[in-house]
C-alpha cells in the first residue's frame, strides 16, 4: 500500500511539471503581448532595444513567428550571432552596410514581412496607417520565407545601405497577411564604428533603451 502511494504521489509530481514546461513554452510570448488599446503608450515609455512586442493577437492565438534570431556579418563573435531563439535580447545592434540574416520560430513557412522604418515614439502608427514604401519614414522590407531543403538557411536578408540611410535607431516591423503582429526596435552604427568592439560591449549598446 505504501509503495502504491509513493507511486501514485510521484506520477501526480510529474504530471504537474510537465504540465508547467508545456505551459512555459507554449507561452514563451505571452508575456510580451500588448494590448492594443494600450501598445503605444506601453511600448513608448518601455520599448527596449531587441524585444518583440506582440499585438493584433487575439486571446488563444499564436502569431505567424513567436521567437527570432538574428546574425550579422560584421560585429561580432559567432557566439554573439548565433543567440538561441528569443523575444527578447535578440541582437538589435548593427553597422550600417552589414549584412542581417533572419532566422524565426514560425507558424508560417511563408508570407511573413519584415518592414523597416525609421523609429517612430509612437507605435501606434503602424496600427493606424497603411504600411508601403510612401509611408513616412519607410526604408525597406524583405520577405521571411523558409527553404524546405534546408533547415538552417535564413529566411530572408537585408542591409542598409550607408549612402541612403543614416546612423541611428529603426523599427523592424514584421507582418503577416497585411497585419501587423509584432515590431522590434534596432540600432545601426556608422560603418566600422562598433566593427571592434567585444561581444560584452555590443551587449552593453544592446541593453540600452529607447533613443535619449
Amino acid at each position: 500500500m505504501l509503495m502504491k502511494k509513493i507511486a501514485c504521489l510521484l506520477a501526480l509530481e510529474l504530471a504537474v511539471a510537465s504540465a508547467f514546461c508545456f505551459d512555459n513554452g507554449a507561452n514563451a510570448f505571452a508575456a510580451h503581448l500588448t494590448d492594443n488599446s494600450a501598445f503605444a503608450s506601453q511600448v513608448q515609455d518601455t520599448m527596449a532595444l531587441g524585444k518583440l512586442y506582440f499585438v493584433n493577437i487575439k486571446e488563444g492565438e499564436q502569431p505567424a513567428m513567436t521567437a527570432l534570431s538574428l546574425f550579422g556579418d560584421r560585429c561580432g563573435t559567432g557566439e554573439f550571432n548565433n543567440k538561441p531563439l528569443a523575444t527578447e535580447g535578440i541582437r538589435s545592434v548593427f553597422e550600417l552596410n552589414e549584412w542581417i540574416e533572419f532566422y524565426p520560430e514560425a507558424n508560417a513557412a511563408s508570407g511573413i514581412k519584415v518592414m523597416v522604418f525609421e523609429h517612430k515614439e509612437d507605435q501606434g502608427f503602424y496600427l493606424k496607417n497603411t504600411l508601403n514604401d510612401e509611408t513616412p519614414g519607410y526604408v525597406q522590407e524583405c520577405g521571411l520565407n523558409k527553404d524546405p531543403d534546408d533547415e538552417t538557411f535564413q529566411w530572408g536578408s537585408f542591409y542598409l545601405h550607408p549612402e541612403e540611410v543614416n546612423p541611428g535607431y529603426y523599427d523592424f516591423v514584421f507582418i503577416f497577411n497585411d497585419k501587423v503582429f509584432a515590431t522590434m526596435l534596432t540600432r545601426f552604427f556608422k560603418q566600422e564604428e562598433i566593427y571592434e568592439k567585444s561581444d560584452s560591449e555590443l551587449e552593453s549598446l544592446m541593453s540600452q533603451s529607447q533613443p535619449e
